[in-house]
């Protein structure tokens, strides 16, 4: 047997064996929808499998498009655990995709993916809660959701939690917490965080004036907005 036939053999044995749900994951990363839309489908209580299947559905790969099926896949995903078809329906209900706009099953969706842990999600819950877009506006809340995430290094939460320490929101106020945060964010290449930062060392808020680095993060902030 010449060296091609015996590793397409092997390649076929390994495919067998091979956890399925794996190999659909590997069929879908390589374009091969059809073939895991056939896995997919035999594996409808796997939240992943589902959430797998409700965007395949949703963007017609593999499958004919079908917006309804998508979003009860997407809504079955969710109720088995999947934070990503959580965070998914939190958007699609917040901007009134496919649906009309319902904020309050946007928070609903969004707490429940941030409680999973999904930073996210955590950063998302956390602007409902500051702006009080159900409800009154609760700044404490939003800190408490926006450190979560800012400590798993989301920098668009460690830039609000700059902005919330900078300003005393919900938290006590801090100059040189906020530095710290914005700092941790500018790192990350977030654009705001970038002219927050250069804000605060020309001005010598929460460390030592250095006209020199604020010029630096202002022109670095200047190359992410144009």
């Amino acid at each position: 047997m010449r060296y091609a036939d015996t590793m397409r053999l092997f390649r076929r044995i390994r495919n067998f064996f091979k956890p399925t749900m794996e190999y659909a994951g590997e069929l879908y990363a390589s374009g091969h929808f059809l073939k895991a839309a056939k896995i997919l489908r035999k594996h409808a209580g796997n939240p992943n499998a589902c959430f797998t299947l409700a965007t395949m559905y949703e963007n017609g790969q593999g499958v004919r498009r079908n917006v309804k099926a998508a979003l009860h896949l997407y809504f079955l995903s969710a109720r088995l655990g999947s934070p990503h078809a959580m965070l998914t329906l939190g958007n699609y209900m917040r901007q009134g995709v496919y649906m009309e706009k319902r904020p309050e099953g946007a928070l609903a969706m969004f707490e429940a993916a941030a409680a999973t842990g999904m930073p996210e999600a955590q950063y998302k819950a956390g602007l409902y809660h500051l702006h009080g877009h159900v409800g009154k506006k609760n700044p404490e809340k939003a800190f408490e959701y926006f450190e979560k995430a800012a400590e798993q290094g989301y920098p668009p939460a460690q830039n609000r939690l700059g902005l919330l320490f900078a300003g005393g929101r919900g938290t006590i106020q801090s100059d040189e917490d906020a530095v710290y945060w914005y700092t941790k964010a500018a790192e990350q290449g977030h654009g705001e965080a970038m002219y927050n930062l250069g804000c605060m060392l020309s001005g010598g808020r929460g460390t030592k004036r250095d006209n020199k680095a604020a010029l630096k993060w202002f022109r670095e902030a200047a190359k992410k907005y144009g």
